[in-house]
């Protein structure tokens, strides 16, 4: 870890204070810095650079981009179907059949039942 000039300054100014008013302490927080030099320190105690804040916002405006695309393309099939179930002569379905198999109002040969047009009016 790199300090400025002034910042290794101030650790210097703050190790000398604690020399003079509590040597035990020093002592032990010596030790302790001692014993804990080869370790890597915890990412949650690690300071973000610039670099890791760019980054971040990068991959969050991303994964906002793909929720918002995703959100309007299943808006717009919605809208379309929709559409396609209220609007008339959209698409049809297949004909209704009789329970002789049969579309209503047609006999067995295609041909339209008279019968059948008489009730309709």
């Amino acid at each position: 870890m790199s300090l400025s000039p002034h910042h290794q300054n101030q650790l210097h100014l703050i190790e000398a204070g604690l020399l003079r008013s509590d040597p035990q302490l020093a002592a032990r927080l010596g030790i302790f810095g001692r014993l804990g030099a080869g370790q890597a320190m915890p990412a949650w105690e690690q300071v973000p650079c610039r670099r890791d804040h760019i980054r971040q916002a990068a991959a969050l405006t991303a994964e906002t981009i793909s929720v918002v695309a995703t959100a309007v393309f299943l808006f717009l099939r919605a809208v379309l179907a929709l559409v396609a179930a209220v609007v008339p002569g959209g698409r049809a379905g297949p004909p209704a059949r009789c329970a002789n198999g049969h579309s209503p109002g047609r006999r067995a040969g295609g041909r339209p039942d008279p019968a059948a047009g008489a009730d309709r009016r």
